[in-house]
Protein backbone atom coordinates (compact mmCIF):
# COMPACT_ATOMS: atom_id res chain seq x y z
CA UNK A 1 0.00 0.00 0.00
CA UNK A 2 1.58 3.44 -0.84
CA UNK A 3 2.20 5.82 2.33
CA UNK A 4 -0.40 9.12 2.25
CA UNK A 5 2.98 10.85 1.94
CA UNK A 6 4.00 9.11 -0.92
CA UNK A 7 0.70 9.78 -2.29
CA UNK A 8 0.17 13.08 -1.75
CA UNK A 9 3.85 13.44 -3.20
CA UNK A 10 2.67 12.11 -6.06
CA UNK A 11 -0.47 13.93 -6.45
CA UNK A 12 1.63 17.15 -6.74
CA UNK A 13 4.14 15.47 -8.87
CA UNK A 14 1.14 14.70 -11.31
CA UNK A 15 -0.79 18.26 -10.91
CA UNK A 16 2.76 20.00 -11.95
CA UNK A 17 3.51 18.00 -14.93
CA UNK A 18 -0.34 19.15 -16.27
CA UNK A 19 0.27 22.84 -15.96
CA UNK A 20 -0.30 24.55 -19.21
CA UNK A 21 2.90 26.52 -20.61
CA UNK A 22 2.39 29.28 -23.64
CA UNK A 23 5.06 30.86 -25.34
CA UNK A 24 5.19 34.57 -27.04
CA UNK A 25 7.61 34.92 -29.29
CA UNK A 26 8.39 38.62 -29.69
CA UNK A 27 10.73 40.62 -31.79
CA UNK A 28 12.93 41.15 -29.05
CA UNK A 29 12.88 37.33 -27.68
CA UNK A 30 10.61 34.70 -26.42
CA UNK A 31 8.78 34.55 -23.01
CA UNK A 32 7.08 31.24 -21.69
CA UNK A 33 4.89 31.33 -18.93
CA UNK A 34 3.50 28.83 -17.09
CA UNK A 35 -0.08 28.88 -16.07
CA UNK A 36 -1.67 28.78 -12.71
CA UNK A 37 -4.48 26.29 -14.31
CA UNK A 38 -6.04 25.18 -10.73
CA UNK A 39 -5.81 28.64 -8.86
CA UNK A 40 -7.30 30.67 -11.63
CA UNK A 41 -9.12 28.18 -14.19
CA UNK A 42 -11.45 30.74 -15.09
CA UNK A 43 -8.79 33.73 -16.20
CA UNK A 44 -6.14 30.97 -17.41
CA UNK A 45 -9.22 29.93 -19.95
CA UNK A 46 -10.37 33.03 -20.69
CA UNK A 47 -6.44 33.62 -21.89
CA UNK A 48 -6.17 30.55 -23.66
CA UNK A 49 -9.29 31.42 -25.84
CA UNK A 50 -7.73 34.20 -26.76
CA UNK A 51 -3.99 32.83 -27.69
CA UNK A 52 -5.64 29.70 -29.12
CA UNK A 53 -7.61 31.36 -31.98
CA UNK A 54 -4.42 33.89 -32.32
CA UNK A 55 -5.76 36.93 -30.91
CA UNK A 56 -2.56 37.95 -29.68
CA UNK A 57 -0.05 37.44 -32.39
CA UNK A 58 0.58 40.51 -34.48
CA UNK A 59 -0.38 42.61 -30.90
CA UNK A 60 2.16 44.88 -29.40
CA UNK A 61 3.35 45.90 -25.89
CA UNK A 62 1.43 49.15 -26.01
CA UNK A 63 2.54 50.31 -21.93
CA UNK A 64 5.97 49.89 -19.94
CA UNK A 65 6.52 51.16 -16.48
CA UNK A 66 9.85 50.31 -15.24
CA UNK A 67 10.07 48.84 -11.80
CA UNK A 68 6.29 48.15 -12.04
CA UNK A 69 4.87 46.53 -15.15
CA UNK A 70 4.85 45.71 -18.79
CA UNK A 71 1.55 45.99 -20.36
CA UNK A 72 0.00 44.29 -23.83
CA UNK A 73 -3.01 42.12 -25.22
CA UNK A 74 -5.01 44.72 -26.21
CA UNK A 75 -3.60 46.60 -29.56
CA UNK A 76 -2.10 46.02 -33.18
CA UNK A 77 -0.34 48.81 -34.68
CA UNK A 78 -1.15 49.67 -38.42
CA UNK A 79 1.14 52.57 -38.78
CA UNK A 80 0.78 55.98 -39.50
CA UNK A 81 -0.07 56.51 -35.64
CA UNK A 82 -2.98 54.22 -35.55
CA UNK A 83 -3.95 51.34 -34.02
CA UNK A 84 -6.84 48.80 -33.47
CA UNK A 85 -8.46 47.49 -30.86
CA UNK A 86 -8.70 43.40 -30.38
CA UNK A 87 -12.06 42.54 -30.11
CA UNK A 88 -12.89 41.54 -26.59
CA UNK A 89 -15.20 38.25 -25.16
CA UNK A 90 -17.07 38.97 -22.10
CA UNK A 91 -15.51 40.35 -18.60
CA UNK A 92 -14.59 37.62 -16.59
CA UNK A 93 -14.71 37.19 -12.58
CA UNK A 94 -12.09 38.74 -10.81
CA UNK A 95 -9.93 35.61 -9.62
CA UNK A 96 -7.22 37.58 -7.02
CA UNK A 97 -5.67 35.16 -5.28
CA UNK A 98 -1.91 34.59 -6.02
CA UNK A 99 0.62 37.75 -5.00
CA UNK A 100 1.58 39.74 -7.74
CA UNK A 101 5.37 39.26 -7.32
CA UNK A 102 8.37 39.49 -9.78
CA UNK A 103 7.58 37.64 -12.99
CA UNK A 104 4.33 36.98 -12.89
CA UNK A 105 1.43 37.69 -15.07
CA UNK A 106 -1.67 39.22 -14.09
CA UNK A 107 -5.02 40.14 -16.02
CA UNK A 108 -5.64 44.25 -16.48
CA UNK A 109 -8.61 45.38 -15.65
CA UNK A 110 -10.26 48.90 -15.02
CA UNK A 111 -11.77 49.98 -11.25
CA UNK A 112 -14.46 47.57 -11.75
CA UNK A 113 -12.64 44.10 -10.23
CA UNK A 114 -14.81 41.99 -12.76
CA UNK A 115 -13.75 44.23 -15.75
CA UNK A 116 -10.92 42.17 -16.99
CA UNK A 117 -10.92 40.88 -20.96
CA UNK A 118 -7.83 40.35 -23.03
CA UNK A 119 -5.46 42.93 -21.46
CA UNK A 120 -2.81 41.38 -19.18
CA UNK A 121 0.97 42.60 -17.11
CA UNK A 122 3.88 41.60 -15.77
CA UNK A 123 5.31 42.36 -13.13
CA UNK A 124 8.54 43.70 -13.04
CA UNK A 125 8.80 44.02 -9.10
CA UNK A 126 7.05 42.96 -5.90
CA UNK A 127 3.59 44.87 -6.04
CA UNK A 128 1.79 43.52 -3.45
CA UNK A 129 -0.04 46.59 -3.54
CA UNK A 130 -2.22 45.19 -6.36
CA UNK A 131 -3.31 41.99 -4.00
CA UNK A 132 -6.41 41.88 -2.64
CA UNK A 133 -5.37 42.41 0.39
CA UNK A 134 -8.32 44.51 3.35
CA UNK A 135 -10.56 46.37 0.82
CA UNK A 136 -8.57 46.05 -2.23
CA UNK A 137 -10.51 43.59 -4.98
CA UNK A 138 -6.66 42.83 -6.17
CA UNK A 139 -5.52 41.63 -9.69
CA UNK A 140 -5.51 38.36 -10.90
CA UNK A 141 -2.42 36.82 -11.34
CA UNK A 142 -2.68 33.56 -13.33
CA UNK A 143 0.63 32.42 -14.33
CA UNK A 144 4.80 33.16 -14.13
CA UNK A 145 7.56 33.57 -16.55
CA UNK A 146 9.57 30.11 -16.30
CA UNK A 147 11.99 31.11 -19.71
CA UNK A 148 12.84 35.15 -21.01
CA UNK A 149 12.92 37.22 -18.31
CA UNK A 150 16.13 38.69 -19.95
CA UNK A 151 13.13 39.60 -22.98
CA UNK A 152 11.24 41.18 -20.02
CA UNK A 153 14.74 43.11 -19.26
CA UNK A 154 14.57 44.74 -22.71
CA UNK A 155 11.56 45.78 -23.27
CA UNK A 156 11.48 47.45 -20.08
CA UNK A 157 14.63 49.15 -20.84
CA UNK A 158 13.16 50.60 -23.97
CA UNK A 159 13.04 54.37 -24.89
CA UNK A 160 9.17 55.39 -24.18
CA UNK A 161 7.52 58.44 -25.29
CA UNK A 162 3.89 59.63 -24.83
CA UNK A 163 2.43 59.02 -27.94
CA UNK A 164 -0.17 62.07 -28.07
CA UNK A 165 -1.13 61.57 -32.05
CA UNK A 166 -1.91 57.52 -31.74
CA UNK A 167 -5.69 56.91 -32.56
CA UNK A 168 -7.29 55.55 -30.26
CA UNK A 169 -5.95 58.51 -28.26
CA UNK A 170 -5.66 57.89 -24.47
CA UNK A 171 -3.77 54.89 -23.95
CA UNK A 172 -0.10 54.96 -25.63
CA UNK A 173 1.48 57.65 -22.93
CA UNK A 174 4.22 54.85 -21.62
CA UNK A 175 4.82 53.37 -25.07
CA UNK A 176 8.36 51.31 -25.87
CA UNK A 177 9.87 51.67 -29.30
CA UNK A 178 13.04 49.70 -30.22
CA UNK A 179 15.42 51.17 -32.08
CA UNK A 180 14.04 54.52 -33.06
CA UNK A 181 15.67 57.38 -34.17
CA UNK A 182 13.99 60.46 -33.42
CA UNK A 183 15.80 62.74 -35.72
CA UNK A 184 17.21 65.98 -35.65
CA UNK A 185 14.48 68.36 -36.27
CA UNK A 186 13.10 69.56 -33.26
CA UNK A 187 9.69 70.33 -35.04
CA UNK A 188 8.94 67.21 -36.13
CA UNK A 189 10.25 63.88 -35.09
CA UNK A 190 10.87 60.92 -37.68
CA UNK A 191 7.53 58.60 -38.30
CA UNK A 192 7.57 55.17 -35.83
CA UNK A 193 7.27 52.33 -38.09
CA UNK A 194 6.29 48.78 -37.40
CA UNK A 195 10.00 47.50 -36.85
CA UNK A 196 10.55 50.09 -33.76
CA UNK A 197 6.80 48.60 -31.64
CA UNK A 198 7.51 45.46 -29.72
CA UNK A 199 5.42 42.91 -31.08
CA UNK A 200 4.15 39.15 -30.00
CA UNK A 201 4.31 37.33 -33.64
CA UNK A 202 2.78 34.50 -32.33
CA UNK A 203 1.43 33.07 -29.07
CA UNK A 204 0.95 29.57 -28.75
CA UNK A 205 0.37 26.67 -25.84
CA UNK A 206 3.63 24.81 -26.13
CA UNK A 207 3.62 20.93 -26.34
CA UNK A 208 4.11 18.70 -23.80
CA UNK A 209 6.11 16.11 -26.15
CA UNK A 210 9.69 16.08 -26.49
CA UNK A 211 10.62 17.54 -29.48
CA UNK A 212 13.57 16.14 -31.47
CA UNK A 213 16.54 18.61 -32.02
CA UNK A 214 20.19 18.03 -33.79
CA UNK A 215 21.06 18.14 -30.21
CA UNK A 216 20.56 13.86 -30.29
CA UNK A 217 23.49 13.81 -33.00
CA UNK A 218 25.60 11.25 -31.91
CA UNK A 219 26.37 8.05 -30.08
CA UNK A 220 23.40 5.97 -28.87
CA UNK A 221 23.64 1.76 -27.67
CA UNK A 222 20.91 -0.74 -25.99
CA UNK A 223 21.68 -0.79 -22.81
CA UNK A 224 20.60 -4.97 -22.84
CA UNK A 225 23.60 -5.90 -25.49
CA UNK A 226 27.34 -5.85 -24.97
CA UNK A 227 27.29 -5.54 -29.03
CA UNK A 228 24.42 -2.95 -30.14
CA UNK A 229 25.27 0.57 -30.85
CA UNK A 230 23.67 3.46 -33.33
CA UNK A 231 25.05 6.32 -34.64
CA UNK A 232 22.17 9.40 -35.56
CA UNK A 233 22.27 12.59 -37.39
CA UNK A 234 19.71 14.86 -37.55
CA UNK A 235 19.26 17.47 -40.06
CA UNK A 236 17.11 20.13 -38.44
CA UNK A 237 16.22 21.81 -42.22
CA UNK A 238 15.23 18.82 -43.94
CA UNK A 239 13.09 17.21 -41.03
CA UNK A 240 15.72 13.88 -41.54
CA UNK A 241 17.56 11.53 -39.23
CA UNK A 242 20.42 9.38 -40.77
CA UNK A 243 21.01 6.59 -38.81
CA UNK A 244 23.53 4.19 -38.65
CA UNK A 245 22.71 0.77 -36.74
CA UNK A 246 25.43 -1.26 -35.80
CA UNK A 247 25.16 -5.21 -34.34
CA UNK A 248 27.33 -8.54 -34.48
CA UNK A 249 25.64 -12.09 -34.78
CA UNK A 250 25.88 -13.79 -32.28
CA UNK A 251 27.58 -16.97 -33.63
CA UNK A 252 31.02 -16.14 -35.57
CA UNK A 253 29.90 -17.28 -39.73
CA UNK A 254 31.99 -19.92 -41.08
CA UNK A 255 36.14 -19.46 -41.48
CA UNK A 256 35.41 -19.58 -45.05
CA UNK A 257 34.17 -16.15 -45.21
CA UNK A 258 36.36 -13.86 -45.94
CA UNK A 259 37.29 -10.51 -43.71
CA UNK A 260 39.45 -7.99 -44.77
CA UNK A 261 39.04 -5.63 -42.11
CA UNK A 262 37.39 -6.31 -38.62
CA UNK A 263 35.13 -9.46 -37.67
CA UNK A 264 33.35 -10.76 -40.40
CA UNK A 265 30.09 -11.65 -37.92
CA UNK A 266 29.99 -7.29 -37.88
CA UNK A 267 26.68 -6.02 -39.37
CA UNK A 268 26.02 -2.63 -40.48
CA UNK A 269 22.69 -1.53 -41.49
CA UNK A 270 21.55 2.11 -42.32
CA UNK A 271 18.17 3.77 -41.87
CA UNK A 272 16.91 7.54 -43.78
CA UNK A 273 13.49 8.83 -42.55
CA UNK A 274 11.55 12.13 -41.56
CA UNK A 275 11.11 13.22 -37.61
CA UNK A 276 8.02 15.07 -36.62
CA UNK A 277 7.53 16.27 -32.74
CA UNK A 278 9.05 13.20 -30.72
CA UNK A 279 9.35 10.79 -33.19
CA UNK A 280 11.35 9.22 -36.20
CA UNK A 281 10.12 7.07 -39.10
CA UNK A 282 13.15 5.46 -41.37
CA UNK A 283 13.60 3.10 -44.08
CA UNK A 284 15.78 0.68 -42.95
CA UNK A 285 18.92 -0.89 -45.94
CA UNK A 286 21.01 -3.48 -45.95
CA UNK A 287 24.39 -2.50 -47.85
CA UNK A 288 26.00 -6.10 -49.64
CA UNK A 289 28.94 -6.63 -51.75
CA UNK A 290 32.64 -3.78 -51.69
CA UNK A 291 35.68 -3.99 -50.08
CA UNK A 292 37.30 -1.79 -47.44
CA UNK A 293 39.33 1.04 -49.64
CA UNK A 294 38.47 -0.27 -52.62
CA UNK A 295 36.17 0.68 -55.52
CA UNK A 296 34.27 -2.34 -56.28
CA UNK A 297 30.52 -1.94 -56.78
CA UNK A 298 28.04 -2.06 -53.78
CA UNK A 299 23.99 -2.97 -53.28
CA UNK A 300 21.60 -1.03 -50.82
CA UNK A 301 18.69 -3.80 -50.77
CA UNK A 302 15.85 -2.09 -48.45
CA UNK A 303 14.98 -4.40 -45.52
CA UNK A 304 12.46 -2.94 -43.22
CA UNK A 305 11.44 -0.07 -40.88
CA UNK A 306 12.10 1.61 -37.57
CA UNK A 307 10.39 3.46 -35.65
CA UNK A 308 11.95 6.09 -32.79
CA UNK A 309 10.23 7.99 -30.18
CA UNK A 310 12.75 9.84 -28.11
CA UNK A 311 11.29 10.63 -24.38
CA UNK A 312 14.05 12.96 -23.50
CA UNK A 313 17.78 13.42 -24.59
CA UNK A 314 19.12 10.69 -23.53
CA UNK A 315 16.45 8.17 -23.63
CA UNK A 316 14.18 6.70 -26.52
CA UNK A 317 12.02 3.47 -27.10
CA UNK A 318 13.24 2.03 -31.04
CA UNK A 319 10.93 -0.13 -32.65
CA UNK A 320 12.22 -2.57 -35.77
CA UNK A 321 10.99 -4.58 -38.25
CA UNK A 322 13.50 -6.05 -40.59
CA UNK A 323 11.19 -8.21 -43.65
CA UNK A 324 14.26 -10.19 -44.92
CA UNK A 325 14.79 -12.60 -41.44
CA UNK A 326 11.47 -11.82 -39.60
CA UNK A 327 12.98 -9.96 -37.31
CA UNK A 328 10.86 -7.45 -35.04
CA UNK A 329 11.83 -6.07 -31.76
CA UNK A 330 11.12 -2.83 -29.50
CA UNK A 331 14.28 -1.66 -27.43
CA UNK A 332 15.07 0.96 -24.76
CA UNK A 333 18.07 3.01 -26.21
CA UNK A 334 20.11 5.95 -24.15
CA UNK A 335 22.78 7.96 -25.86
CA UNK A 336 26.28 7.18 -25.19
CA UNK A 337 27.48 10.01 -23.47
CA UNK A 338 25.90 13.14 -21.38
CA UNK A 339 28.27 15.64 -22.05
CA UNK A 340 25.75 17.62 -24.05
CA UNK A 341 22.83 16.48 -22.52
CA UNK A 342 22.07 20.18 -21.24
CA UNK A 343 22.36 21.76 -24.62
CA UNK A 344 20.12 19.06 -26.02
CA UNK A 345 17.66 20.30 -23.55
CA UNK A 346 17.87 23.67 -24.38
CA UNK A 347 17.47 23.11 -27.87
CA UNK A 348 14.52 21.27 -27.80
CA UNK A 349 12.60 23.67 -25.42
CA UNK A 350 13.54 26.40 -28.23
CA UNK A 351 12.02 23.91 -31.37
CA UNK A 352 8.60 23.46 -29.68
CA UNK A 353 6.22 24.86 -32.04
CA UNK A 354 3.11 24.44 -30.03
CA UNK A 355 -0.31 22.06 -29.81
CA UNK A 356 -2.14 22.50 -33.36
CA UNK A 357 -5.77 24.44 -32.29
CA UNK A 358 -7.02 24.03 -35.90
Amino acid sequence: MIKPLTSILLLILALNLQATNVRFETTVGNIDIELYDDEAPGTVANFLNYVNRGDYDGTVIHRTDPGFVVQGGGFRFLGNSTFEAVLTDAPITNEAQISNTVGTIAMARNTNPNSATNQWFFNLANNSFLDAINNNAGYAVFGKITRGAETIDIIESLLRINFFDATPAGVFGEFPLYKYDEGNDPQQSNPILDRNVVKINRAYVLSEEFQITPGLSGAWFNPATDGQGIYLEVLPSLDTIIMAWFAYDTEQPDAAVPSTIGAAGNRWLTAVGSFQGNQFIGKVYKTSGGLFDDPIGVSNTEIGEVIIIFNSCGQAVMSYVLNDSGLSNSINIQRLSGSNIEFCEQLAIEANQGVSTQ
